[in-house]
């Protein structure tokens, strides 16, 4: 990725990034991921493809940076202090809220993007990948039976199983019930639960 996500923004990159986001957003609530070109995020944006390229080597980058905007958006109100089945509780719990508050654009977007396709795959390695760090700064590590990167995995694919059982499958789960399922899943991983 050109950009770099720890830079203080100017007003244009801000813009810039902003309209190549929403770009995205728009067009994988109409088509699938795979279908979605450049031209086609640049004419969304109102951007010439140069601009596009100062900032991303290609459509793959631009989806890591919405990802990483989505994140910082549910984690913004979570403390660090929290041991880490209560971070990962709230997290799932943030996650909730933000896909329950995006649903309309969500529900295009899971439509044309089945599970087993790019995206989700995408969006599955790169919750592992937010796991495995927060795993790494974890506190109490001794507490962990398994070795830190699988308790991630169980953890990232515990939340994922939720999220898809309540948006992809359309099940009923309310975020206290969706908690509990999730202390029941990881069970066994951790002396903490």
């Amino acid at each position: 990725m050109k950009y770099n996500p720890y830079q203080k923004l100017t007003i244009g990159a801000t813009r810039t990034l902003t309209a190549l986001q929403k770009a995205m957003l728009t067009l994988l609530s109409t088509k699938s991921f795979e279908e979605i070109t450049i031209q086609e995020l640049c004419d969304g944006a109102m951007l010439p493809r140069a601009t596009f390229y100062n900032y991303f080597d290609d459509k793959n980058d631009l989806l890591h940076y919405c990802f990483m905007v989505f994140q910082k958006q549910i984690d913004q109100t979570i403390p660090e202090d929290l041991a880490t089945h209560n971070y990962i509780c709230t997290l799932m719990e943030n996650c909730f809220d933000f896909l329950d508050q995006h649903q309309k654009v969500l529900q295009g977007i899971l439509e044309h993007n089945p599970s087993s396709r790019y995206l989700i795959n995408q969006f599955r390695f790169y919750l592992t990948t937010c796991m495995v760090e927060a795993f790494k700064s974890c506190p109490n590590q001794n507490r962990y039976k398994v070795p830190q990167e699988m308790a991630a995995k169980v953890y990232s694919d515990a939340v994922l199983t939720l999220l898809e059982w309540k948006y992809l499958d359309k099940k009923e789960c309310p975020k206290e019930e969706a908690k509990v399922y999730l202390g029941i899943i990881v069970k066994g991983i951790t002396d903490e639960i």
